[in-house]
């Protein structure tokens, strides 16, 4: 009987141990999560003040270049459709469906002939893993730190030189948008030929950034709208690309504060769960050892 009790006191001993180790481990998951939560929020606020000041500035530039487009379009209808796809995607994990819901979105839309430019690791890994790797064509990983707009210049010269020579009838961009702190919606562009959508929001704000006597003013062009419009289809792929990577990566470090968010929170349910099993535990054991106190008194009175 001594055996036997002593047996069972150790499985119950090795069962508090074990919730001990488990609590520990998980509160050490939960402070790792914490602080890469407060990480991703303060990357955040800084990518947004920083896209803020780009999209300002994107916002005029493509009044502009609608003004050029209005009485020379850019287009390809006679020939056949061709797409190029430029991914962006984050080259860093733990932001949530961030890269999944960018890569699905665009994995909806490419046709057998499509190609491929992936911007960020986790969506070439993503695309190579779903078997897409044969639309790829190019794969590039900017740094993660602040972003130099001569980075991007040399990739868009070589989208735009695929269009000049007709190798790709249509550029398209995918990339995140922004809508608020915890939603963010892949959105699909066309770039050239040009889509009037795009200029859509240089429309509503173009007022609250451009002089409105200068809006007035007849704009003489030299030589013409049509080369400078061609001029200027390098510039106009990179600034685009450019705001479209900074707004991505505010989505990804706003995803991934979520995400830290969620994890700290299910971590710390998890261990007032695995408490709530320690105290019960050793609660039984406690009056399990009363039980033996008891009995063992009222045999020895016999």
């Amino acid at each position: 009987m001594r055996r036997s009790q002593r047996g069972k006191e150790e499985v119950i001993m090795q069962s508090l141990d074990e919730i001990k180790r488990r609590i520990r481990s998980i509160q050490t998951t939960s402070k790792i999560t914490g602080a890469m939560k407060l990480v991703a929020t303060a990357k955040m606020k800084k990518l947004m003040n920083q896209f803020k000041k780009i999209n300002v500035f994107c916002q005029d530039f493509y009044h502009i270049i609608e003004t050029l487009v209005e009485s020379e379009p850019l287009d390809s209808k006679n020939e056949p459709k061709r797409n190029l796809w430029i991914l962006i995607s984050s080259s860093l994990g733990l932001c949530g469906a961030f890269n999944i819901n960018i890569c699905k979105h665009l994995m909806a839309q490419v046709q057998p002939n499509d190609k491929i430019i992936v911007v960020g690791r986790k969506g070439y890994a993503y695309l190579k893993s779903h078997g897409l790797a044969e639309h790829i064509i190019e794969y590039v990983d900017f740094s993660d730190n602040a972003l130099d707009y001569l980075e991007v210049l040399p990739l868009c010269e070589e989208i735009v030189g695929y269009f000049n020579s007709h190798e790709f009838t249509h550029i398209h961009l995918v990339y995140t948008k922004f809508i608020n702190s915890l939603t963010f919606n892949p959105l699909h562009i066309q770039l050239l030929p040009f889509d009037r959508s795009l200029f859509k929001m240089a429309e509503q704000n173009k007022r609250s950034h451009l002089d409105l006597d200068e809006q007035n003013k007849v704009i003489e062009y030299e030589p013409n709208k049509a080369d400078i419009l061609k001029s200027s289809l390098s510039i106009f792929i990179t600034t685009s690309l450019y705001a479209a990577i900074y707004e991505s990566r505010v989505c990804e470090n706003g995803s991934r504060r979520n995400a830290m968010e969620t994890a700290t929170d299910n971590a710390k349910e998890l261990i007032d769960e695995l408490t709530l099993e320690f105290n019960e535990v050793r609660q039984q054991n406690i009056t399990q050892e009363i039980n033996e106190i008891v009995a063992g008194a009222d045999g020895s009175s016999i």
